[in-house]
């Protein structure tokens, strides 16, 4: 099996434009200044020159992929310039068909034209067929069969340049002469922010390149930083004795996918999982330190205020308190914990999907980022990038009878689900746990609190004033002032113990537990009758896509704005 490979970043070069070119090699000529050269100035300026040191580092290849329909002229003309003109082995070819196969055929007008996709289609590794029914399948007459066309043809150019970050136009400015047409894609193109490169009659031009519409380079430094981190040999060999060491490891198993799995999925699930442990560890540390010193600096100002005789110790130990504070922040912003968790975190539990899913031979949906979860991930980010890419890499998958899905049946259940159970039920008695000491702990501390100040107003009726009963000055000074001091300090713990509840989500966590353990018994349950190769396959993605990928969507949407509040 082949070892494991660096992920490279790849450019999305989206095409629309006209079917008739009259001078098709200038296309592919000007499609490769636009590759070679022209790309690059939609980097920002403040980012290009991160970009060039990864570039020239050459430990992130930074290649393309073509998203295409591949009609004649200009969508083959760009697929070609791409494929074939560019001296780069790491390009890619995304098929996206508007049609089922036998109708698009239909709409090339010779056979050398369909030969032409054919040979074009077979370069592609990844095919999508935005409309599988037959158009006569829903529509006899001729009108009705066309405007199907016709929409199918306006969703597909849709496809492309929601699928894109550059799109390249090859487009003699005019209006769209019917629906789907050039034009429309072009202007909707426009409405969704991406640069354009129009190609006419020679003549290269960008549009739409405004401060915000071009590349954005921290995917590439995420994919970089992905690339770094280090493949620990020790965790690969435990990932080993979890997936295939034990009574319930099917004897099915071939060997040739134990050699795929170790050397095409456990280095990046290792790589993804080390990152957010890391990551989230030193997030929380640096959460903790600034609520623990927070409520510590407001217990220095407060030996200022009530001790004036070291007053100087008081304030001069809040502000380095306050220093240490603004360093700490500045440190888990600059560095990233936080994202680089919860991002590492959702690729590494989709990276686990994949490895099972690949065990039993069946392909995992490609991530769908839903409209309702675009403030918390796009179809942009760089796990979805990486994750596409590992399975891109991936050798044909196995394919098992009716004996073998049995016995798969029974791995799934108990090593994944039974797994998952487990995972969840720790959690979910973490969390409580965690959630129950802040609650005892705020409840301690605000009843002392309140026993100060009832404390302090008795002794204020008692003790009217500091100058009297001389016999023990010092005993009311110094009941006054520490009970003025828990009255300050106190709250102060209070207000940090609910910042830290809230920064670690552990009531929400607890209940997310609780609620998957439910769906994870319900599949638990339905998976035993799915035994047969359909079944076990349709029960399989239903456990990827519907509750494993969900719940890591949900979760990320729950930790993706959950910041360090100093205040």
């Amino acid at each position: 099996m082949a070892a494991y490979q660096p992920i490279p970043y790849r450019i999305r070069i989206g095409v629309t434009g006209h079917r008739d070119l009259k001078d098709p090699e200038t296309v592919r000529a000007l499609v490769i200044q636009v590759i070679t050269a022209r790309i690059w100035e939609l980097f920002p300026s403040a980012q290009r020159r991160g970009v060039d040191r990864i570039r020239d580092a050459r430990r992130t290849p930074i290649s393309f992929r073509v998203v295409s329909p591949l009609a004649e002229g200009a969508d083959r003309a760009v697929a070609h310039a791409v494929l074939d003109d560019i001296q780069d082995e790491n390009v890619r070819l995304d098929a996206v068909l508007p049609l089922a196969l036998e109708d698009y055929l239909e709409d090339f007008a010779t056979e050398g034209s369909r030969v032409e996709f054919t040979e074009l289609l077979n370069r592609c590794r990844k095919q999508v067929v935005l409309r599988r029914r037959r158009i006569s399948e829903e529509r006899s007459d001729p009108n009705g069969q066309e405007e199907l066309r016709r929409a199918a043809y306006a969703r597909v150019g849709r496809y492309v340049v929601d699928h894109c970050d550059v799109l390249i136009a090859v487009w003699d400015g005019l209006p769209s002469r019917g629906r789907g047409g050039t034009a429309e894609i072009v202007e909707y193109a426009q409405q969704q922010r991406r640069p354009v490169f129009r190609i006419w009659g020679g003549l290269l031009e960008l549009w739409n390149a405004k401060a915000n519409d071009g590349l954005d380079a921290s995917w590439v430094i995420a994919i970089d930083q992905f690339n770094q981190e280090p493949v620990e040999p020790g965790y690969l060999e435990n990932l080993d004795k979890e997936h295939f060491t034990g009574p319930m490891i099917p004897r099915c198993i071939p060997a040739g996918v134990k050699a795929m799995v170790n050397g095409c999925l456990f280095p990046y699930y290792s790589k993804a999982s080390m990152a957010a442990k890391r990551s989230r560890d030193r997030f929380h540390i640096a959460g903790g330190t600034v609520y623990a010193l927070s409520a510590a600096a407001v217990g220095c100002a407060a030996v200022g205020v009530l001790f004036p005789a070291i007053a100087w110790i008081g304030f001069g130990a809040e502000l380095v308190l306050l220093i240490i504070i603004l360093l700490t922040l500045w440190l888990a912003e600059h560095r990233h914990f936080h994202r680089t968790w919860i991002e590492s975190r959702f690729l590494t539990e989709r990276i686990r999907c994949g490895i099972f899913m690949a065990i039993c031979g069946v392909t995992p949906r490609p991530i769908e980022v839903l409209p309702f979860m675009g403030y918390s991930q796009t179809a942009d980010d760089w796990t979805v990038q990486v994750f596409d890419e590992i399975w891109d890499r991936l050798p044909a998958l196995p394919r098992y009878g009716h004996a073998d899905c049995r016995m798969l049946n029974v791995y799934i259940r108990w090593v994944w689900i039974r797994g998952q159970l487990k995972f969840h039920r720790q959690k979910m008695a973490e969390e409580g746990k965690a959630a129950g000491r802040i609650k005892r702990t705020g409840a301690i501390v605000l009843g002392a609190t309140v026993a100060a100040a009832a404390l302090h107003l008795l002794l204020l009726a008692m003790w009217p004033t500091e100058t009297g009963a001389e016999s023990v000055p010092w005993l009311r000074f110094a009941t006054h002032r520490g009970l003025a001091f828990v009255a300050l300090l106190f709250p102060a713990i209070a207000a940090s113990m609910a910042g830290m509840e809230a920064h670690r989500e552990y009531r929400r966590l607890e209940k997310r537990s609780a609620n998957m353990r439910r769906q994870l018994k319900r599949l638990k349950w339905e998976m035993k009758s799915a035994t047969y190769p359909e079944q076990f396959e349709g029960l399989l993605e239903q456990v990827d896509e519907e509750t494993m990928l969900r719940e890591t969507q949900d979760w990320l949407m729950l930790m993706r704005y959950v910041e360090i509040k100093a205040s």
